[in-house]
């Protein structure tokens, strides 16, 4: 009986992915297949009866904006009871936003919200009013203190609070924070009754969240061009956010003593190679306009090991709902000439809309080495995942390297 049930299991996910496929032919959409979480079997390993699989469909979404639906199945039974879940979520960078929007966050008004449940996050926030009774019944705005308010009120053109007032489906919402977009419509609250992948539903997911991130990145760009400052309006918001206390006294000190927090040996590393140990929050100011994978922990900056170029070395990490924990090591430099507001993953390298504006031969020379890349102003940022402790030479090596695919854009 249960061979039955883990076959039928299987075969829903096969089915899934199927539909998955032929929606991202008719888009013009990358599919790929996605871990929920480090080390995570895949379907037919995994023990039990109900199985999940996770894929991405990356690319160009409606709005302009890069980004992937990142959806999930899952299919079983437990306890007699038959599963057959979908669940999607559209995720787009948007690293022009840096020091305009630190984060903003529309969530429907009601107790159990899901991705934008805000847990134990103690970093301050403000909400948001509109001229809109419907806007205000329906949801609430947060953004980060600091946040400059007149541009804010200027992205809510009236135009777009009347449609997320009027026209969003229920339950739709959307996080915006350090440059990554997040949004969600109702089929994460299991609304499709039919269990199977619904192409209506992935439609509406990206002409919904497009819609609100081609938004956002249109009035960056164009308060850019107009301004030409090196710094959005809301910077120091920026690096008071990046930087802020997520977690209560009492939670951050257990994530202390568990190893979440604190600094495992970067100063003496920082010390026998003659760099400066920099604070995140002067480091995030320095370098504003670009966009980071994280939120530094620890920075060692002077003359960078094996190349001599003067830059920063990061220790980043990097949680959400979508991505679960990531911890990350970047290498920092300025270049001589300007260049593009870019951001691609190492998971994106080469899918089409991703780093189109990057030279080639950088993003190659990024694929190699597993690296992903971004870039702003005169800054670049070169990084990869740092799996677990990584000793004085795997981190000199990393650095040689990380300036190598730099230079390449120039």
């Amino acid at each position: 009986m249960n061979g039955d049930v883990e076959r039928e299991a299987i075969e829903g996910l096969r089915r899934s992915e199927a539909l998955l496929r032929d929606y991202a032919a008719q888009h013009g959409l990358v599919l790929s297949a996605e871990s929920p979480y480090p080390g995570a079997p895949p379907a037919e390993q995994q023990s039990g009866p109900v199985r999940h699989a996770v894929w991405s469909l990356a690319g160009k979404l409606p709005g302009g904006a890069p980004g992937r639906l990142r959806h999930q199945a899952v299919y079983g039974q437990t306890f007699g009871v038959e599963i057959a879940g979908q669940h999607t979520i559209m995720v787009c960078r948007l690293p022009e936003s840096v020091g305009y929007v630190p984060m903003l966050c529309c969530r429907p008004d009601e107790l159990t919200m899901g991705l934008y449940y805000w847990g134990g996050d103690q970093r301050p926030r403000e909400q948001a009013k509109f001229e809109s009774a419907e806007l205000d019944r329906r949801y609430i705005i947060d953004y980060a203190t600091g946040q400059d308010e007149n541009w804010l009120y200027q992205l809510f053109s009236p135009k777009l609070v009347d449609w997320i007032a009027h026209e969003t489906p229920p339950d739709f919402g959307f996080k915006l924070e350090s440059g990554v977009f997040t949004c969600e419509t109702p089929q994460w609250r299991g609304q499709a009754t039919d269990g199977e992948v619904n192409h209506e539903h992935l439609d509406l997911l990206a002409r919904s969240g497009g819609r609100v991130a081609g938004r956002i990145r249109d009035e960056v760009l164009e308060e850019i061009a107009g301004s030409g400052a090196p710094d959005g309006p809301s910077a120091a918001a920026h690096a008071e956010w990046s930087t802020g206390r997520r977690h209560g006294r009492i939670v951050g000190l257990l994530l202390k003593l568990a190893g979440g927090e604190g600094d495992d040996g970067i100063a003496a590393y920082a010390e026998s190679r003659g760099l400066t140990a920099e604070a995140p929050a002067a480091f995030h100011t320095r370098h504003i306009q670009l966009p980071l994978p994280g939120t530094a922990t620890s920075v060692a900056t002077g003359s960078l090991p094996g190349s001599g170029r003067e830059g920063s070395l990061a220790w980043l990490e990097w949680s959400s709902p979508v991505d679960v924990q990531h911890e990350y090591v970047a290498v920092v430099t300025d270049l001589d000439r300007e260049l593009p507001s870019a951001w691609v993953d190492s998971s994106e390298v080469g899918m089409p809309g991703f780093g189109d504006d990057i030279a080639p031969a950088a993003l190659a020379a990024a694929r190699d080495a597993g690296f992903g890349i971004s870039t702003a102003g005169r800054s670049a940022c070169a990084y990869a995942e740092a799996a677990g402790t990584q000793s004085k030479d795997e981190i000199d090596a990393f650095a040689q390297r990380g300036v190598d695919v730099l230079e390449r854009l120039v």
